[in-house]
């Protein structure tokens, strides 16, 4: 009696079943590395809309502060973060344009009557302990930042 035997070419089966694996777990890795690329990116995308945001809002405040003293028709405020260029477009309205060391851009136009004034607590109704409190000095301003005059 013969006994046959089966036989099955399995010679290679393992090696393709691994260059499959391996051809996987390279398109995984690859496809992980350009999310985190991408959310990297976004991540200082937002950053640098924030600072720029900040920039513009203290930028803001300085040139209501210097429109109480004088009118100014352009100018310019440096940070050690970038520059913010203020540019009068009719009487009430400015423009400022932020613009950090990596050349992003953010520009923002604001409304400001001719004179804001500024209310001062009204004295006469107080009583006394309330009037001690009270000064009548001006706020220190930063007067560090010079707009700069268009020639």
């Amino acid at each position: 009696m013969m006994v046959n035997k089966i036989r099955c070419n399995d010679e290679g089966s393992l090696l393709l079943s691994t260059f499959h694996l391996l051809l996987f777990i390279s398109f995984l890795i690859l496809s992980l590395t350009a999310i985190l690329q991408h959310q990297m990116m976004q991540l200082q995308l937002i950053s640098q809309a924030y600072e720029a945001k900040a920039l513009i809002e203290v930028s803001e405040e300085l040139l209501r502060e210097r429109l109480d003293r004088e009118d100014v028709e352009t100018g310019t405020i440096y940070f050690s973060e970038g520059r913010v260029d203020i540019s009068k477009e009719t009487d009430t309205r400015y423009t400022l344009a932020a613009t950090m060391p990596n050349h992003y851009t953010s520009r923002r136009s604001i409304e400001i009557s001719a004179v804001e004034n500024v209310l001062e607590p009204e004295i006469q109704g107080l009583d006394e302990e309330a009037v001690i409190g009270y000064s009548n000095e001006e706020p220190v301003s930063l007067m560090s930042f010079d707009f700069l005059e268009a020639e």
